[in-house]
């Protein structure tokens, strides 16, 4: 959200006018950016079930760093 928070605050950009793609969110994360941005449209490939205590997305990719970076 501090992407958005600087296209906001730093550069005036309507929040009307943001699209907020992304391909995979958990529901706490949506209501957060629902609750703090309610103009901003959200489209996402797929909604997992919920974050764990860690605050990893469940049941999620694994960890992405590890797959991208071969490690």
């Amino acid at each position: 959200m501090k992407a958005i928070e600087t296209l906001v605050s730093d550069f005036g950009v309507s929040p009307s006018n943001i699209l907020f793609a992304n391909m995979i969110c958990c529901p706490e994360g949506l209501q957060s950016m629902a609750t703090a941005y309610p103009q901003i449209k959200i489209v996402t490939a797929c909604i997992d079930e919920c974050l764990n205590d860690q605050k990893y997305i469940v049941p999620g990719l694994g960890d992405y760093g590890d797959r991208f970076f071969n490690t």
